[in-house]
């Protein structure tokens, strides 16, 4: 009997069934109790040699799906004790995930394959998969044992392993170094990663590797408020990555960048970042989707769009805790609270921002946690917890000024000047100070949509004082600026 009859009889007995015609002929069995007993039957050496069997034929017949095939091949191999085996097709199966953005399916894969590689496998193999818990775990947990897991592996690698794979290696570290708050100025562990990557890259010959480290620091420039430099310098970059790198890193940075262009009211550079961002994650997983929506309520805070902001960041936030998108549940909390803020509804901005800070202390997500402890002192001020609230904001700038965060500390002098026209006791001498400086940081910054904002308050404080000529020339000069970038929240001004 040939095996075509064999399943007909086995089909015909109601054992198996077909499941698909289309590509090749698939069958299952109809029951998983069935699947078992037949399973449990086979002595254990004869699925090791069956499991070998299936992983050698899928690798034969289909030499050119290794990567789509790679979890299921390495499944069949785990199965059948070749754990080094495993490993190497777990990691290709990671990367494809991550090519996906399936990120917590690519992290099952390199945790997986981490566990079965002796201490002596593959570098090369150890390094790739430990970039690729690097790339995907800090958006779920804290980054700091990614970073001691990268530290170690480029340790133990010594000059044995592929110099690319080092170099990407060193801009992980260096990118989660530097989104938790260190400097190359004042870290040393930052600066050699940032060196290193940029000196292997340049040995290489290869503009695409030194782009990568240059992107970050155009993202580290962006969030520490030269935004100026900093979107140019990642514009620049991603445009030497296109097509090289690989489309986690390149959507991420895109985001990234989208972020600065609507923080310099450049809108319609932001919408086709934006557009080009969702173009890569378009295949991917929920989290991939999530981080261009978390840019996209950027744009609307920046733009004044505060309803819209406050549905779709409302919306990410409860993705976020239902995914365990850690890094995603931080961003959209502080802009949930900041849009609410800005609407006045401050007992309804206090609940996302003390769960930014709670998730922001879990990521290490530095520049966020500041913006989130300026707005949570406003929140706690005038909800009648004035003491807390001066310690937040002292917080805040303590940390901006040691970080060299002007953008967070801008944000934190506009919030507390704001607040302090605010409260049952206001102290507008006090607030102009605030504001004044808060607009030269963001005149300085070039951080128009936020200039025209505190020039507006700046223009009710003075009215309050009673400085109404000074007062008519900042309001005029908030309404015209507004007018240019189509602000909406000042249309009904």
């Amino acid at each position: 009997m040939n095996t075509r009859a064999e399943l007909g009889t086995l089909e015909a007995s109601g054992l198996i069934q077909v499941a698909t015609f289309d590509p090749e002929l698939e069958y299952l069995f109809r029951h998983a109790l069935v699947q078992d007993a037949a399973y449990s039957s086979l002595l254990k050496k004869d699925r090791r040699a069956l499991h070998t069997l299936a992983a050698d034929t899928l690798l034969a017949l289909y030499p050119d799906r290794k990567r789509e095939l790679a979890a299921v091949i390495a499944m069949h191999l785990e199965q059948a004790g070749e754990g080094t085996r495993a490993a190497e097709h777990l990691v290709v199966a990671g990367e494809h995930a991550l090519e996906r953005f399936a990120n917590r399916e690519a992290m099952a894969f390199f945790d997986r394959a981490l566990a079965l590689l002796a201490a002596d496998a593959s570098i090369d193999l150890r390094l790739r998969a430990t970039i690729g818990q690097g790339k995907v775990g800090w958006t779920f947990t804290g980054s700091d044992q990614y970073i001691a897991r990268l530290e170690k592996v480029i340790e133990d690698a010594g000059d044995r392993a592929d110099r690319r794979l080092i170099a990407d290696a060193y801009f992980w570290i260096a990118f989660l170094r530097r989104w938790r708050g260190e400097q190359p100025g004042s870290s040393p562990a930052l600066k050699l990663a940032l060196d290193q990557a940029a000196q292997i890259g340049e040995a290489l010959g290869d503009p695409s590797a030194n782009s990568i480290p240059r992107a970050f620091m155009g993202i580290g420039l962006i969030f520490t408020g030269q935004l100026r430099q900093g979107t140019r310098e990642t514009d620049e970059a991603l445009s030497l990555m296109e097509g090289k790198a690989d489309p986690l890193s390149t959507s991420m940075l895109n985001d990234f960048l989208s972020i600065g262009y609507t923080r310099l009211g450049e809108f319609d550079k932001a919408e086709n970042t934006l557009a080009r961002s969702a173009r890569l994650s378009a295949e991917g997983d929920e989290i991939a989707r999530l981080d261009s929506n978390i840019a996209r309520i950027s744009l609307h805070l920046e733009r004044g769009e505060l309803e819209a902001g406050v549905a779709l960041a409302a919306r990410c936030a409860a993705e976020s805790e239902t995914l365990g998108a850690v890094a995603c549940g931080v961003a959209s909390n502080v802009m949930l609270g900041s849009c609410r803020l800005q609407l006045e509804d401050v007992a309804g901005a206090k609940s996302p921002l003390e769960r930014g800070l709670e998730l922001a202390a879990v990521t290490n997500m530095a520049p966020m946690r500041t913006l989130a402890q300026a707005m949570a002192g406003s929140v706690r001020a005038r909800l009648g917890e004035k003491p807390a609230g001066v310690a937040e904001w002292s917080e805040a700038l303590a940390t901006a000024q040691a970080m060299g965060d002007r953008y967070g500390e801008a944000v934190t002098l506009w919030n507390r000047g704001r607040t302090r026209t605010r409260q049952d006791e206001p102290d507008y001498v006090a607030a102009l100070a605030d504001l004044e400086a808060a607009g030269a940081f963001f005149e300085s910054m070039e951080a128009r949509p936020a200039l025209a904002r505190v020039f507006r308050d700046r223009a009710r404080t003075l009215r309050a004082l009673g400085r109404d000529g000074e007062a008519t020339l900042a309001e005029r000069s908030a309404r015209a600026l507004a007018k240019e970038l189509g602000l909406r929240d000042f249309s009904s001004d």
